[in-house]
C-alpha cells in the first residue's frame, strides 16, 4: 500500500476561527504547481481523506481536480490524526491502493516519522510517499519527501521544457474559491468550463447516474415540470441536432463536450392553470444534475445562448411546454488549442460573487442581514 502525506498549503494568519483560515494566493498558486507535478508523477490514489479544516480542504479540493480523485473530508485527519486514525481509514483498501491525507502539523511530521523511525519536519505543501511493508500500517519505507520549494522547481523546469517543445497552450483552471464560509467540497469545485476532452465519453452508466439525480429533485405539488433531450456524441446525429440549435459563440467549444441537452419544462399545472414555479424547480433538477455529474468529474455548462423556438421546431416540443436552456457535459482537459484566445482566458479567470452583504437582507430591502455582522453575534 503507497500511502501519501501531505500537509495543506500556505494559508492566512488570521480568520474569524482557525478552522476558516484559507489558503493564500500563494499557497493556491503553490499548491497548483505541486499538483502538476503529482499529476506527471502519476499518483492515483482511490482516495483523498482531508481535514475539515478550510486551509486543508482547498489544498485537498485542488489536488483532486488535477488528478480527478474523490476527496472525502474526515474528522478523523484534523487535529489529532494519529496511529489509531489511519488503521481505521485504511482498513478496508487493498494491499495495491493508494491513498493520500491532507492535513496539519504536527500530525502529519509526528506520524510519517512513527511510520519511517526518522526523524522528519514537513514544510507547508510538503509531500511524503511511505510504502507499507506487509499487510498492516505499522511500518513503512520513506520512498520520497518533496519539499514545496521542489515542487516549485519541478513545476518551472516542465513548463520550460513545455516552452522548448512547443507545446499547446495546456495551463488548467484552478477554479477552488476563496469562500467566506465552508463549503461542501462539490460546491466548491463547481464551475462551468468550456474546455471539454473532445477524445473522452461519458458512459452509460455515468450519464444514467447523471439524470437520476435530476429526477429525484424536489418540485412544487411534486408536479416534476422538467424533461430533458438528451444527445451524447456517440450518436452523431442527434449530437448535431442539438449542436445546431445553439447560438453560434457556444457551437465553437460546444461541439467538443461529450453530451449535450435541451432541459424543457412543463410551463402548467393542470389545462389552463400556470405552474408559476416551473422554471424554479427545473433549476433544482438541473443543480442536483450538476453536482452528481461532478461527483463523477463531469463538468456542466449551461447556456441560455440556444435558439427555443428552433428547438420547438426540429424536436416537435408542444406548446405547454417551454425550452428553457441547453447544457454541455464533458471531462476538462488540460489542453485548450482547441479554444479561441478568449474562451482560454476565460478558463484561466477567476470566480468572482458578490458578497453575501449584497444579496441577504433584513429589516428592509436591500438593508444587509444583521446577522451577517459578526459585531452582531
Amino acid at each position: 500500500m503507497r500511502l501519501y502525506f501531505l500537509r495543506h498549503g500556505i494559508a492566512e494568519d488570521l480568520a474569524a476561527s482557525d478552522f476558516d483560515r484559507a489558503l493564500t494566493k500563494r499557497g493556491r498558486r503553490r499548491v497548483a504547481t505541486s499538483a502538476k507535478v503529482m499529476k506527471r508523477l502519476s499518483l492515483e490514489p482511490v482516495r483523498i481523506f482531508s481535514s475539515p479544516r478550510l486551509r486543508a480542504r482547498q489544498t485537498a479540493e485542488i489536488i483532486a481536480d488535477a488528478l480527478d480523485m474523490p476527496v472525502t473530508i474526515s474528522e478523523a485527519v484534523n487535529f489529532g490524526f494519529d496511529h489509531g486514525d489511519l488503521r481505521r481509514l485504511t482498513r478496508k483498501l487493498d494491499a495495491d491502493d493508494e491513498v493520500m491525507f491532507v492535513g496539519h502539523n504536527p500530525d502529519m511530521s509526528l506520524l510519517v516519522s512513527e511510520l519511517t523511525g526518522l526523524d522528519l519536519s514537513m514544510k507547508k505543501g510538503g509531500l511524503a510517499r511511505i510504502d507499507i511493508l506487509g499487510r498492516s500500517v505499522d511500518e513503512g519505507e520513506l520512498v520520497w519527501l518533496i519539499a514545496p520549494k521542489v515542487f516549485d522547481a519541478l513545476g518551472m523546469a516542465a513548463q520550460e521544457a513545455g516552452k522548448r517543445d512547443d507545446a499547446p497552450n495546456a495551463t488548467p483552471a484552478q477554479k477552488t474559491p476563496a469562500t467566506s464560509q465552508p463549503l461542501h467540497s462539490l460546491i466548491q469545485r463547481r464551475w462551468s468550463p468550456v474546455g471539454f476532452d473532445r477524445k473522452r465519453d461519458i458512459d452509460r452508466a455515468t450519464l444514467l447516474s447523471i439524470l437520476e439525480a435530476a429526477r429525484w429533485a424536489a418540485s412544487s405539488s411534486n408536479l416534476q415540470p422538467w424533461r430533458f433531450i438528451v444527445a451524447p456524441r456517440a450518436n452523431e446525429a442527434e449530437f448535431q441536432k442539438i449542436l445546431s440549435i445553439l447560438r453560434e459563440g457556444n457551437q465553437s467549444w460546444a461541439q467538443h463536450a461529450a453530451v449535450l441537452m435541451i432541459a424543457v419544462t412543463h410551463k402548467f399545472r393542470a389545462p389552463d392553470v400556470e405552474n408559476r414555479h416551473a422554471s424554479h424547480d427545473l433549476g433544482l433538477a438541473i443543480s442536483q444534475l450538476v453536482l452528481q455529474a461532478l461527483d463523477h468529474n463531469v463538468y456542466v455548462h449551461q447556456m441560455g445562448g440556444f435558439y427555443p423556438e428552433k428547438a420547438r421546431e426540429v424536436y416537435d416540443i408542444p406548446e405547454d411546454f417551454e425550452p428553457f436552456t441547453a447544457i454541455a457535459l464533458g471531462y476538462q482537459t488540460l489542453n485548450l488549442d482547441h479554444l479561441s484566445e478568449s474562451h482560454r482566458e476565460r478558463e484561466g479567470a477567476p470566480r468572482q460573487r458578490q458578497a453575501l452583504s449584497e444579496m441577504v437582507f433584513n429589516g428592509s430591502w436591500g438593508q444587509p442581514a444583521d446577522f451577517l455582522n459578526e459585531s452582531n453575534r
